[in-house]
Order: structure tokens, then C-alpha cells, then sequence
């Protein structure tokens, strides 16, 4: 059994973290924490009664655990992970794993200087449609493109918690950030040719909110592979999501929401009907178990966080600057930004 230290108690940390690390048979909850006092307390009550911190720092020299699980804002991350690592605790932290690139590569040294176990919550990778789709997509084969629309957080101001929680994001961070990294990984699944220029553009569909809420990118590959990317928040009403790849060998279409598509392969064509877009938070928490075992991650590793975040921070500097961002060759042994 694996005592977890759950840092972080937010809306993603209620919903997804704690009632799983409650109930799989390799984790047991041994503190939590949060800057909000009542938020960590009512977390611990409500699963298990276990110690409140309000400083992470306190937590970690008062409390004896195995692993940690972050969930906190990108901005906040880094530094929690890294102090994680230098004391030899295993590490599923949730996704974006910075705000910046620059902030990313300093979680890249702590895990080269220190080791173990680095996990990016990557939640959505698990399912099935993904899983699916990569099988397909390497028998369409490349150069392909692949096209990718994505609206969630609908528009309710009547719910206020809600709407505010989505415009800190937005203030401090980027839709494209948040939601655009979950497609950039599942697309490096599908095709994992580097990515070496982007193009995007955003708007801000309302004048009250913090940031932009609805951001188009288009990411090309290094074997001539094109990602195009919509993502939408906060609109009233939510058109559907699609997912189409298309290449050499073919062409599937996929609404990932019902799980239901078909595709073309050659001759043969088929359809699909598999479960629908969910987190798949099992299966991330019996990954973080083998990567324990391990001692390292063999999924969503830190090398797939970084990816995202690059690519993100790229469509962020696209969409301010108005010009297509180039990916630079790093010197070996570094990472780009």
C-alpha cells in the first residue's frame, strides 16, 4: 500500500484524485493540502479524516508518505515538484507541469539530478477511442493530417463557482494551455513526429472574461504531418466535438464525446462505437503504481508533459505575436523553447 500526500484540493482533486486514490487497491490517502484552509479540511473529511496542511512545506517535513499527487495551478507546480523529487517521493503531477517552458526544463533538471518517478496527469491518454485511434492512424500512415475540435466548460453564470475557477485559468494561464495540452499528447500518440512550427489565433468571445476562451492552432511535424486544434470554452452552447485524421492510407472521423465514427482504410472500411470521452483515472492511478514499481514512468513521462507545454507556449507566442512560431534545434542535452 502506497500512502499518498495529495497537494492541492480543488475541484480536479475531489473529483478525480481523492475518491480514486480511495478506492484503488494501491493507494491510501495520508495527508492533504491546500493554501485554502476549509478546502484541505473538507477533503480530509470527507475521505478518510486525514491531516490538513495549508503549507506544502510543512507537510512535507511533518508527515511520512510514499508518493505524491499535485494538483495545483501550472504556475505553482514546479517548485513542489521538484522539492518532491529531491527527497526521493514519486511524483503524479497534474497537467500542464508549468506555466512556461523556462519552468518546465527546471523540473526536467530535478528529475536528471535527483531520479525516480515523474508522471504528468495526463488523464484522457487511457481511453479507449485514443488507444483505438493510434491503431488506425498507423495504418492511414503519414504525412496525414489530423484535425481536432474540442468545447467543454459551458457558459452558466448562474453558476458562479464555476465560472470563476475557469476565469482564473484564463487569467493566469490559457484554454489553450489547459485543454490544448490533453490533445497535443493524445496526437503525439497518433503520430509522434516532433513538431517544429506553429500557427494560432484566439478571441475572446465575451468582454467580463480574463483571457481568450475559444484558440485555433495549427502544429506541423517534422515527416510533413499537420495538427489542427480548436478549442473552445465558456460558450453557451457547446458545439460537438471531432476528431478526423486523414493520410496516404486513409480516413477515420470520430466524435469522441459519443465514441461513435467509422474510417476507411484501402478497400475496408469500418465503423466505431466505442466508450465515450471520459478521464480515465484507473488507469492513470495503475500506471503511477507501475511506475513505483518501476522506478521510473513509462507513460506520460516528463518528456510528453514537456512536448505540450512547448507546443502550447508556441500557439500562446503565435496568437500574440500574429507570425508562426519556429521550433529552434536545442544544443544537446537541452530542451527547446
Amino acid at each position: 500500500m502506497n500512502r499518498i500526500a495529495l497537494i492541492g484540493c480543488g475541484a480536479i482533486a475531489a473529483g478525480g484524485h481523492a475518491p480514486v486514490i480511495r478506492r484503488h487497491p494501491r493507494f491510501a490517502l495520508a495527508a492533504v493540502c491546500d493554501v485554502k484552509p476549509e478546502a484541505a479540511r473538507r477533503l480530509a473529511r470527507e475521505f478518510g479524516d486525514a491531516p490538513a496542511y495549508e503549507d506544502w512545506r510543512d507537510l512535507l517535513d511533518r508527515e511520512e508518505f510514499d508518493a505524491a499527487v499535485l494538483a495545483l495551478p501550472p504556475e505553482v507546480s514546479p517548485d513542489v515538484v521538484i522539492e518532491c523529487l529531491r527527497r526521493g517521493l514519486p511524483v503524479l503531477d497534474e497537467k500542464p507541469l508549468a506555466a512556461t517552458p523556462r519552468d518546465g526544463r527546471r523540473v526536467e533538471r530535478a528529475l536528471a539530478e535527483f531520479g525516480g518517478v515523474y508522471q504528468c496527469g495526463f488523464v484522457l491518454r487511457y481511453a479507449d477511442w485514443v488507444r483505438e485511434v493510434g491503431r488506425l492512424a498507423a495504418a492511414i500512415g503519414a504525412p496525414s493530417r489530423t484535425r481536432v475540435t474540442v468545447y467543454d466548460e459551458r457558459l452558466d453564470r448562474s453558476d458562479v463557482e464555476h465560472l470563476n475557477r475557469i476565469q482564473s485559468f484564463l487569467a493566469n494561464s490559457s484554454a489553450m494551455t489547459h485543454e490544448g495540452s490533453h490533445v497535443v499528447d493524445y496526437a503525439a500518440i497518433w503520430n509522434p513526429s516532433p513538431w517544429t512550427r506553429v500557427r494560432a489565433s484566439a478571441e475572446r468571445t465575451a468582454p467580463d472574461f480574463k483571457g481568450p476562451n475559444v484558440w485555433r492552432a495549427s502544429v506541423e511535424s517534422a515527416d510533413g504531418s499537420t495538427l489542427d486544434m480548436e478549442i473552445g470554452w465558456l460558450l453557451p452552447a457547446l458545439p460537438p466535438c471531432a476528431v478526423s485524421i486523414e493520410g496516404p492510407g486513409g480516413r477515420l472521423e470520430l466524435n469522441p464525446s459519443t465514441g461513435i465514427g467509422g474510417w476507411r482504410i484501402g478497400a475496408e472500411r469500418g465503423t466505431l462505437a466505442l466508450p465515450p470521452l471520459a478521464p480515465e483515472w484507473d488507469r492513470q492511478y495503475d500506471a503511477f503504481a507501475e511506475a513505483i514499481d518501476r522506478g521510473v514512468a513509462a507513460t506520460a513521462t516528463l518528456a510528453d508533459g514537456l512536448r505540450a507545454l512547448e507546443v502550447t507556449a508556441a500557439a500562446e507566442a503565435s496568437a500574440r505575436n500574429g507570425a508562426a512560431v519556429e521550433r529552434i534545434k536545442a544544443p544537446q542535452g537541452t530542451k527547446v523553447s
